[in-house]
């Protein structure tokens, strides 16, 4: 399967720039500025590798950020793997920024925000589940933002190659060749992460996605005491992982409303679910559900139409973060 975004199509300047900024918003809030011009040679392309997403791009000057925002919103526990193969630019964590000087290796950990700068980059990506990462690998949050030349060791330059070769073969490979190089894969990018004598355990940031992450899957029957039972904790720290999202009730009554728009926006579900949405997704009843519901978005469930949808489409999940969180 592949998701191929490509823009040579659309002859106007300023159409072609929105339409690229469109389709990174599932994952980063794109900055790019008015007098620049996206070439109608830059792309996107996206392959479903089974455990994996492979992805390739050409892009122009652009800032791309993963906000908290994005981040809290999406629960991705997920490694990017990124090869930058050409041009400039600067990765900033906690306002850090480091400079790209040659090809290499930028570790992008899903569950933190980071912020990216570029004059113009071409690049391959990988993205892989973090539990797909072996044990003794320890968790990879250390890694977050880190720049690792390609040709600083064997294995990074090992990898680089398979990067490329990877994109090669997506294009001739079978079915039954491809079975074998996505595990080859995912032991190479092991085998780079044991480069580093120490790994951080990030225990706090691993437990704030997994409770996030539950949340998701049990939106109808979801409380704080089932989370402290859950995941082992007390009251105060887990009141504390939600202190940004006005806490943890009002982080879930968020979830549950987004879900609800969600559904809402598919017009063969929105009249048939429009009673019972809420009670289904947890809201005591009808009424309370519609109150919240008015409160976010400023109209009526019922007042959902196409208009609608389209000023709310973050609530919707594109394809590729579809696939990303069934890998």
């Amino acid at each position: 399967m592949i998701i191929d975004h490509r823009f040579d199509h659309i002859l106007d300047a300023e159409k072609r720039r929105r339409a690229w900024i469109d389709t990174l918003s599932s994952f980063f809030v794109t900055h790019i500025d008015s007098d620049s011009v996206v070439p109608t040679t830059a792309f996107h392309r996206y392959h479903h590798m089974n455990q994996l997403v492979f992805g390739e791009i050409d892009a122009s000057p652009q800032t791309i950020e993963r906000t908290p925002a994005l981040v809290a919103a999406q629960n991705l526990d997920h490694i990017v793997l990124r090869l930058y193969t050409s041009g400039r630019t600067n990765i900033s964590i906690a306002g850090q920024a480091r400079e790209i000087t040659q090809e290499s290796f930028v570790t992008f950990d899903l569950s933190q925000p980071i912020l990216s700068e570029t004059k113009g980059m071409t690049g391959l990506n990988l993205a892989i589940p973090r539990r797909t990462l072996e044990g003794r690998v320890g968790d990879v949050s250390a890694w977050h933002g880190q720049i690792v030349p390609s040709a600083s060791n064997p294995v990074t330059k090992l990898l680089a190659d398979h990067f490329r070769n990877v994109s090669a073969c997506l294009k001739t490979a079978t079915p039954a060749q491809m079975s074998h190089v996505i595990p080859a894969t995912t032991a190479l990018c092991n085998a780079m992460f044991l480069s580093e004598a120490d790994s951080a355990y990030n225990k706090a940031a691993v437990t704030s996605i997994a409770i996030r992450q539950f949340i998701d899957e049990n939106l109808a029957t979801i409380n704080a005491e089932m989370l402290m039972t859950r995941f082992a904790l007390s009251r105060t720290p887990l009141y504390k992982l939600f202190e940004a999202d006005g806490g943890v009730y009002a982080y879930i009554r968020d979830r549950r409303l987004s879900r609800a728009m969600q559904i809402l926006a598919q017009p063969e579900e929105r009249k048939s679910q429009i009673a019972t949405i809420g009670y289904t997704l947890g809201f005591e009843n009808d009424r309370v559900f519609s109150r919240a519901f008015r409160r976010k978005y400023g109209l009526n469930p019922s007042e959902v139409d196409s208009e609608s949808q389209s000023r709310f489409h973050m609530e919707r999940e594109s394809l590729l973060l579809s696939w990303m969180k069934d890998l």
